[in-house]
């Protein structure tokens, strides 16, 4: 495989990887839904735990 291509395949797999972790924390928040609508929280948008 030529560089160039290895580069491509590079980058198509970390953002592969990107959208596999946005879609896991899509997949949580709606798992948490069901919870009580009024309850604090228990993570940011961004998956880290809220302390």
């Amino acid at each position: 495989m030529t560089e160039r291509v290895e580069s491509l395949l590079t980058q198509l797999l970390e953002e592969q990887r990107k959208t596999n972790q946005l879609l896991l924390m899509l997949v949580e928040a709606l798992a948490q839904e069901d919870a009580d609508p009024d309850a604090v929280p228990a993570t940011y948008m961004d998956g880290s735990r809220v302390s």
